[in-house]
C-alpha cells in the first residue's frame, strides 16, 4: 500500500492509472483466481485505495474544521468590538431637567450659558453616537460577510472530496482494467466489486453547526443594537441643535 500515498499525492491521473493497470495485471497474474471472480470479495488493492481515499477525506475535513473555528472566533471578536461600542458612555441624551432648549428657528439669538453648555454637550454626545454606530454596522457586515466565507469553506470541502472519491474511482477502474486484460477466467469478474463505488458523505453536521454558530452570534448583536436604537436613536434621526455661533 506505500506506493498509494504516491499515486494520490502526484496528481497525474495517467500516470496513475497506467499504474494501476499495471498493478491489476500483476495481482491478476500471481493472486489466487477465486480473489476476482468471487463478487462477495474485494481485491485487496480496492481496500487500500478505498481507505487511502478515506484518509485524504479526513485530512479535508480537518482543515474545514479549522476553518470552522477561525471563522468562529473573528465572529466573537467582532461580536466583542460591537458590545464595547454599545456600552460606551455618553452615548444617551441627558434626562429632562426642565429646561427646554431654544428651537433651531427660535428668533432670539440670546441664549444662557447653561444652555450653550448643554447644546455643547449634546454636538459632543451626538458625535460619539456617530462613531459608535459607523463601528457597529462595520462589525455587523464583518459578520455577515464571515457567514459567506464559511458558505464558501463547505463548497471548497465539498469539491475537495469529490476529487479524491473520483480519481480513487478512476484508480480501481484502472486496476480492473488490468486484472481483465490478465485474467484467464475474466468472463467470471463480476461487473462490480464489493465496495468498489465509495460512497460520497457531505459534511452536513459541521455545515450546520457552523451556521448555527455565526448565525446566533449576528441575531445577538442585532438584538443588542435594535435595543441600542431604542435608547440611543440614530444621529440623522434628529436635526443637531444649533450652537450660539450658528444664530449669530
Amino acid at each position: 500500500m506505500a506506493f498509494l500515498p504516491r499515486l494520490f499525492r502526484r496528481h497525474d491521473p495517467p500516470a496513475e492509472r497506467e499504474e494501476a493497470r499495471r498493478r491489476g495485471m500483476r495481482d491478476a497474474r500471481l493472486h489466487p483466481l477465486g480473489e476476482f471472480t468471487d463478487p462477495e470479495f474485494q481485491p485487496a488493492y480496492v481496500s487500500e485505495v478505498r481507505a487511502q481515499a478515506r484518509e485524504e477525506v479526513t485530512l479535508v475535513d480537518r482543515r474545514l474544521a479549522a476553518t470552522r473555528t477561525a471563522l468562529l472566533e473573528r465572529a466573537l471578536g467582532e461580536r466583542e468590538t460591537i458590545l464595547r461600542e454599545l456600552g460606551r458612555s455618553g452615548t444617551r441624551p441627558p434626562p429632562p431637567n426642565g429646561h427646554a432648549l431654544p428651537a433651531p428657528d427660535d428668533p432670539d439669538p440670546f441664549i444662557s450659558i447653561a444652555e450653550a453648555r448643554a447644546r455643547r454637550e449634546e454636538a459632543r454626545r451626538r458625535a460619539v453616537v456617530e462613531g459608535s454606530e459607523a463601528a457597529v454596522q462595520r462589525a455587523r457586515a464583518r459578520i455577515e460577510h464571515l457567514t459567506q466565507e464559511w458558505e464558501s469553506a463547505l463548497i471548497e470541502r465539498d469539491h475537495e472530496v469529490e476529487a479524491v472519491h473520483a480519481r480513487a474511482e478512476l484508480l480501481i477502474a484502472a486496476y480492473k482494467s488490468g486484472v481483465l486484460r490478465a485474467h484467464p477466467r475474466k468472463e467470471e469478474i463480476p461487473p462490480l466489486w464489493k465496495g468498489e463505488v465509495v460512497a460520497m458523505t457531505g459534511a452536513g453536521e459541521a455545515a450546520v453547526a457552523g451556521r448555527e454558530e455565526i448565525g446566533r452570534i449576528l441575531r445577538e448583536v442585532e438584538e443588542r443594537i435594535e435595543a441600542w436604537h431604542a435608547g440611543v436613536p440614530p444621529p440623522e434621526l434628529t436635526p443637531p441643535p444649533e450652537t450660539p455661533e450658528d444664530s449669530g
